[in-house]
Protein backbone atom coordinates (compact mmCIF):
# COMPACT_ATOMS: atom_id res chain seq x y z
CA UNK A 1 0.00 0.00 0.00
CA UNK A 2 1.69 3.37 -1.32
CA UNK A 3 1.68 6.30 1.40
CA UNK A 4 0.74 9.66 0.51
CA UNK A 5 3.38 12.15 0.63
CA UNK A 6 2.67 15.86 1.25
CA UNK A 7 4.81 18.09 -0.51
CA UNK A 8 5.45 21.54 0.25
CA UNK A 9 4.16 24.14 -1.91
CA UNK A 10 7.04 26.45 -3.43
CA UNK A 11 6.33 29.76 -3.99
CA UNK A 12 6.71 30.41 -7.56
CA UNK A 13 9.05 33.40 -8.27
CA UNK A 14 8.84 34.37 -11.87
CA UNK A 15 11.49 33.48 -14.19
CA UNK A 16 14.05 36.70 -14.00
CA UNK A 17 15.35 37.69 -17.28
CA UNK A 18 17.76 39.65 -18.63
CA UNK A 19 15.62 42.80 -18.94
CA UNK A 20 15.16 42.34 -15.31
CA UNK A 21 18.79 42.41 -15.05
CA UNK A 22 19.37 45.27 -16.65
CA UNK A 23 16.42 47.04 -14.52
CA UNK A 24 17.66 45.88 -11.22
CA UNK A 25 21.38 47.04 -12.33
CA UNK A 26 20.36 50.47 -13.33
CA UNK A 27 18.47 50.75 -10.00
CA UNK A 28 21.35 50.26 -8.47
CA UNK A 29 23.48 52.46 -10.10
CA UNK A 30 21.35 55.34 -9.85
CA UNK A 31 20.91 54.88 -6.22
CA UNK A 32 24.98 54.80 -5.35
CA UNK A 33 25.55 57.37 -8.18
CA UNK A 34 22.40 59.97 -7.63
CA UNK A 35 23.18 59.71 -3.95
CA UNK A 36 25.22 60.59 -1.41
CA UNK A 37 25.84 60.78 2.34
CA UNK A 38 25.93 57.11 3.20
CA UNK A 39 23.56 55.15 5.43
CA UNK A 40 20.06 56.52 6.41
CA UNK A 41 20.30 59.02 3.43
CA UNK A 42 20.10 56.76 0.60
CA UNK A 43 17.26 54.98 1.89
CA UNK A 44 14.60 57.87 0.35
CA UNK A 45 16.12 57.30 -2.82
CA UNK A 46 15.95 53.59 -2.62
CA UNK A 47 12.28 53.59 -1.32
CA UNK A 48 11.72 56.06 -4.45
CA UNK A 49 13.08 53.61 -7.07
CA UNK A 50 12.35 50.17 -5.45
CA UNK A 51 8.72 51.17 -4.01
CA UNK A 52 6.95 54.39 -5.70
CA UNK A 53 8.56 53.57 -9.23
CA UNK A 54 8.93 50.23 -9.73
CA UNK A 55 6.66 48.68 -6.81
CA UNK A 56 9.50 45.74 -6.16
CA UNK A 57 8.71 46.25 -2.41
CA UNK A 58 5.65 47.59 -0.10
CA UNK A 59 5.91 50.42 2.44
CA UNK A 60 6.08 47.75 4.72
CA UNK A 61 8.56 45.26 3.89
CA UNK A 62 10.94 48.41 2.67
CA UNK A 63 10.74 49.50 6.72
CA UNK A 64 11.68 45.76 7.76
CA UNK A 65 14.64 46.11 5.51
CA UNK A 66 15.49 49.46 6.51
CA UNK A 67 15.32 48.23 10.40
CA UNK A 68 17.12 45.35 9.34
CA UNK A 69 19.76 46.69 7.69
CA UNK A 70 20.73 48.69 10.83
CA UNK A 71 20.27 45.93 13.12
CA UNK A 72 22.99 44.04 11.79
CA UNK A 73 26.52 44.29 10.94
CA UNK A 74 27.94 45.67 7.29
CA UNK A 75 26.99 48.86 5.48
CA UNK A 76 23.26 49.30 5.05
CA UNK A 77 22.78 50.63 2.20
CA UNK A 78 24.69 47.48 0.48
CA UNK A 79 22.44 45.16 2.39
CA UNK A 80 19.15 47.11 1.29
CA UNK A 81 20.27 47.01 -2.42
CA UNK A 82 21.32 43.37 -2.15
CA UNK A 83 17.91 42.60 -0.64
CA UNK A 84 15.72 44.16 -3.33
CA UNK A 85 18.14 42.51 -5.66
CA UNK A 86 17.72 39.09 -4.16
CA UNK A 87 13.90 39.73 -4.04
CA UNK A 88 13.74 40.41 -7.61
CA UNK A 89 15.77 38.40 -10.09
CA UNK A 90 16.74 35.44 -7.22
CA UNK A 91 19.61 34.82 -4.68
CA UNK A 92 22.40 33.65 -7.30
CA UNK A 93 21.31 36.56 -9.91
CA UNK A 94 21.07 38.97 -6.46
CA UNK A 95 24.02 38.86 -5.37
CA UNK A 96 25.90 39.05 -8.69
CA UNK A 97 23.99 42.11 -10.24
CA UNK A 98 24.57 43.46 -6.48
CA UNK A 99 28.44 43.08 -7.02
CA UNK A 100 28.33 44.66 -10.67
CA UNK A 101 26.25 47.45 -9.34
CA UNK A 102 27.90 48.66 -6.40
CA UNK A 103 31.64 47.96 -8.10
CA UNK A 104 31.64 51.15 -10.32
CA UNK A 105 30.40 53.33 -7.63
CA UNK A 106 33.66 52.03 -5.16
CA UNK A 107 35.91 52.07 -7.91
CA UNK A 108 35.17 55.68 -8.70
CA UNK A 109 34.57 56.67 -5.03
CA UNK A 110 38.67 55.34 -4.04
CA UNK A 111 39.86 57.26 -7.39
CA UNK A 112 38.39 59.94 -6.38
CA UNK A 113 39.83 60.07 -2.31
CA UNK A 114 42.95 59.41 -4.16
CA UNK A 115 43.53 62.50 -6.18
CA UNK A 116 41.96 64.33 -3.75
CA UNK A 117 44.17 63.49 -1.27
CA UNK A 118 47.26 64.24 -3.24
CA UNK A 119 45.97 67.11 -5.39
CA UNK A 120 43.63 69.02 -3.68
CA UNK A 121 44.36 71.26 -0.55
CA UNK A 122 42.23 69.87 2.41
CA UNK A 123 41.03 73.27 2.90
CA UNK A 124 38.54 72.31 -0.32
CA UNK A 125 37.84 68.97 1.18
CA UNK A 126 36.58 71.01 4.24
CA UNK A 127 34.08 73.34 1.92
CA UNK A 128 32.53 69.84 0.08
CA UNK A 129 31.74 68.64 3.61
CA UNK A 130 30.41 71.69 5.05
CA UNK A 131 28.15 72.30 1.53
CA UNK A 132 26.80 68.51 1.97
CA UNK A 133 26.46 68.24 5.30
CA UNK A 134 23.49 70.60 5.07
CA UNK A 135 21.67 68.38 2.30
CA UNK A 136 22.25 65.02 3.82
CA UNK A 137 20.71 66.38 7.14
CA UNK A 138 17.49 67.39 5.56
CA UNK A 139 16.79 64.18 3.94
CA UNK A 140 17.28 62.76 7.03
CA UNK A 141 15.01 64.68 8.94
CA UNK A 142 12.16 64.14 5.94
CA UNK A 143 13.10 60.28 6.12
CA UNK A 144 12.25 60.74 10.26
CA UNK A 145 9.21 62.60 9.15
CA UNK A 146 7.76 60.02 7.55
CA UNK A 147 8.20 57.69 10.61
CA UNK A 148 6.57 59.67 12.73
CA UNK A 149 3.78 60.56 10.57
CA UNK A 150 3.25 56.35 10.19
CA UNK A 151 3.70 55.80 13.72
CA UNK A 152 1.21 58.79 14.86
CA UNK A 153 -1.87 56.73 16.17
CA UNK A 154 0.65 53.99 17.85
CA UNK A 155 3.06 55.93 19.88
CA UNK A 156 2.01 59.03 21.77
CA UNK A 157 3.91 62.45 21.44
CA UNK A 158 6.08 62.39 24.69
CA UNK A 159 7.42 59.15 23.73
CA UNK A 160 8.22 59.90 20.09
CA UNK A 161 10.17 63.37 21.48
CA UNK A 162 11.94 60.99 24.24
CA UNK A 163 13.04 58.60 21.53
CA UNK A 164 13.88 61.22 19.01
CA UNK A 165 16.32 63.38 21.39
CA UNK A 166 17.79 60.11 22.87
CA UNK A 167 18.79 58.97 19.03
CA UNK A 168 19.64 62.44 18.73
CA UNK A 169 22.33 62.24 22.26
CA UNK A 170 23.57 58.68 20.77
CA UNK A 171 24.45 59.59 17.81
CA UNK A 172 26.26 62.86 18.69
CA UNK A 173 27.91 61.84 22.03
CA UNK A 174 28.60 58.50 22.26
CA UNK A 175 31.95 57.55 20.27
CA UNK A 176 32.84 55.04 17.90
CA UNK A 177 33.24 52.31 18.45
CA UNK A 178 30.66 52.21 20.97
CA UNK A 179 27.86 54.10 19.32
CA UNK A 180 26.78 50.88 17.33
CA UNK A 181 22.88 51.57 15.87
CA UNK A 182 21.69 48.08 17.83
CA UNK A 183 22.36 49.20 20.70
CA UNK A 184 20.25 52.14 20.22
CA UNK A 185 17.33 49.89 18.21
CA UNK A 186 17.14 47.31 21.26
CA UNK A 187 17.28 50.34 23.53
CA UNK A 188 14.28 52.18 21.76
CA UNK A 189 12.32 48.59 21.67
CA UNK A 190 12.66 47.54 25.42
CA UNK A 191 11.29 51.78 25.86
CA UNK A 192 8.40 51.11 23.63
CA UNK A 193 7.61 47.26 24.70
CA UNK A 194 7.62 48.71 28.30
CA UNK A 195 5.03 52.08 27.60
CA UNK A 196 2.95 49.61 25.25
CA UNK A 197 2.50 47.10 28.21
CA UNK A 198 1.73 49.97 30.72
CA UNK A 199 -0.60 51.10 28.12
CA UNK A 200 -2.07 48.00 27.22
CA UNK A 201 -2.59 46.94 30.84
CA UNK A 202 -3.90 50.43 31.79
CA UNK A 203 -6.70 49.89 28.68
CA UNK A 204 -7.58 46.11 29.80
CA UNK A 205 -8.44 47.96 34.02
CA UNK A 206 -10.32 50.28 32.59
CA UNK A 207 -12.18 48.14 30.10
CA UNK A 208 -12.95 45.51 32.84
CA UNK A 209 -14.12 48.48 35.64
CA UNK A 210 -16.59 49.67 32.60
CA UNK A 211 -18.06 46.09 31.88
CA UNK A 212 -18.43 45.60 35.67
CA UNK A 213 -19.97 49.09 36.40
CA UNK A 214 -22.04 48.18 33.17
CA UNK A 215 -22.95 44.37 35.13
CA UNK A 216 -23.79 46.47 37.70
CA UNK A 217 -26.05 48.68 36.26
CA UNK A 218 -27.76 45.79 34.49
CA UNK A 219 -28.42 44.21 38.09
CA UNK A 220 -29.38 47.45 38.85
CA UNK A 221 -32.53 47.61 36.75
CA UNK A 222 -33.02 43.83 36.64
CA UNK A 223 -33.60 44.75 40.37
CA UNK A 224 -35.49 47.92 40.40
CA UNK A 225 -37.89 46.25 38.00
CA UNK A 226 -38.64 43.52 39.81
CA UNK A 227 -39.50 45.94 42.61
CA UNK A 228 -41.89 48.07 40.44
CA UNK A 229 -43.64 44.31 39.31
CA UNK A 230 -44.10 43.42 42.99
CA UNK A 231 -45.65 47.36 43.76
CA UNK A 232 -47.73 47.08 41.26
CA UNK A 233 -49.12 43.65 42.12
Amino acid sequence: MKKNRTKKEKIQRPKATFRDFMKVLVFILKATFLGYGGGNALMPIIRKFAVIEQGWLDDEEFDDVVIASNMIPGPSVVEALSYVAIKKLGKFWGVVVALIGILPHMLLAFGLYILSTQYLPAKYLWILNVAIMPIIIAILILFVIRYVKQSRKELSLPVMIVLIISSFLFCMFVPAPFNVPAILMIGTILIVFVVEFIRIRKKQKEDLKAKVNEEGDDVQIIHTKKEDDKGGK
